[in-house]
């Protein structure tokens, strides 16, 4: 993950704004739903905790 790099680039208005946006446009979900299946694919590697963590935030969004 390269949040170091995109905290640097941006405030954290701008994330914020970011953020708002991707839920608005309800890409944030799709984004997810497509890193979960890259990671379940063995495309892209993530350890337990941030996958679970992840898993949980998809399903809480899913229910929204």
């Amino acid at each position: 993950m390269k949040v170091d790099i995109t905290m640097d680039l941006l405030s954290t208005d701008d994330l914020k704004l970011l953020v708002e946006i991707l839920f608005r446009q309800q890409y944030a979900i799709e984004i997810i739903c497509s890193e979960l299946n890259d990671i379940e694919a063995g495309l892209k590697s993530m350890d337990d905790e941030s996958y679970k963590r992840l898993v949980s935030l998809y399903d809480r969004l899913r229910v929204r």
